[in-house]
């Protein structure tokens, strides 16, 4: 039951199915009922594949009424986590996961979307808030597929929060907090901050680290599936009272001195940090996303 995912390895907790090449899916024998209003579309995959696509930005249901089994592709996105205040971290990107899904005749697929972290607000200083997970499970239970939402940013002198990817670590008061830790395989470590800069860390991405205080305090990387969009990028950390760091890709948003930047709705990335000392506030991670590709 492997998966290629954003650690590169195996999911842990999740029964994520090996990725069988279906028979085409615009032939006969297929055909779906959905709840939740998902957006139905195609793309052309990295992999030259033409895939026709249902994408869950609320949470809904996928029911086959056809006439066979086909396995399609899938990538389950949690949310962000939100960014830290008073020199705050940036939040980490939600843990994302991509592979192989069965769907089987008469079969209820139950997608239910994770929302991004809140950053800190109100003025105090503290950490973002973690984002919720993302899963996708069926009926039968024979397919239970899920992710972890990505964790708060630190606040003043305090460490990141665990996540799908972990939290940028603040700083302030002369201590470097420490970034969150990503879950197994489906993100990476926050930074950590670096007292004697002023800069926290930026939140882990789902396929990058995030970058330390001492280094810029960026956002990591995100993962980029099949469709060739990127997600989970890990929110940048913010810098006293100067412009802070830029997110990573896959929806990272921005430090910044008062209002830390809100991770891309629908990507998984964590929120800004703010800067400010006390008065700022930490932008809010980003939403989840869970994207069915049936191939053709």
């Amino acid at each position: 039951m492997s998966v290629s995912n954003a650690g590169g390895s195996n999911i842990t907790g999740a029964k994520w199915r090996s990725l069988v090449r279906s028979t085409s899916a615009s032939s006969q024998g297929l055909s779906w009922t959905t709840t939740g209003s998902p957006t139905v579309g195609s793309f052309i995959g990295t992999n030259g594949v033409t895939y026709d696509s249902y994408t869950y930005t609320v949470s809904g249901t996928l029911v086959s009424t056809g006439s066979r089994d086909v396995v399609a592709r899938v990538v389950v996105v949690s949310g962000g986590g939100g960014g830290g205040a008073g020199y705050g971290g940036g939040g980490g990107g939600g843990g994302v996961g991509a592979g192989g899904l069965e769907l089987r005749v008469g079969q209820t697929i139950t997608v239910t979307i994770g929302a991004g972290g809140a950053g800190r607000s109100g003025g105090t200083n503290g950490n973002g808030t973690t984002g919720t997970a993302t899963t996708v499970t069926a009926q039968d239970n024979t397919t239970d597929l899920g992710t972890a939402g990505g964790g708060g940013g630190g606040g003043k002198a305090s460490a990141g929060l665990t996540g799908g990817s972990g939290g940028g670590g603040g700083t302030g008061a002369g201590v470097s907090g420490a970034g969150g830790t990503g879950t197994s395989r489906q993100g990476f470590a926050g930074g950590a901050a670096d007292a004697g800069t002023g800069r926290s860390g930026g939140g882990g991405g789902a396929s990058v680290l995030g970058f330390g205080g001492v280094t810029s305090g960026i956002g990591g990387a995100g993962y980029t599936w099949i469709n060739g969009v990127v997600y989970g990028g890990g929110g940048g950390g913010a810098y006293g009272g100067n412009p802070g760091a830029v997110g990573g890709s896959g929806g990272g948003g921005a430090g910044d001195i008062y209002t830390g930047v809100a991770g891309t709705a629908n990507t998984g990335g964590g929120g800004g940090g703010g800067g400010a000392d006390p008065g700022s506030t930490g932008g809010n991670g980003g939403s989840g996303v869970v994207i069915i590709a049936i191939p053709r």
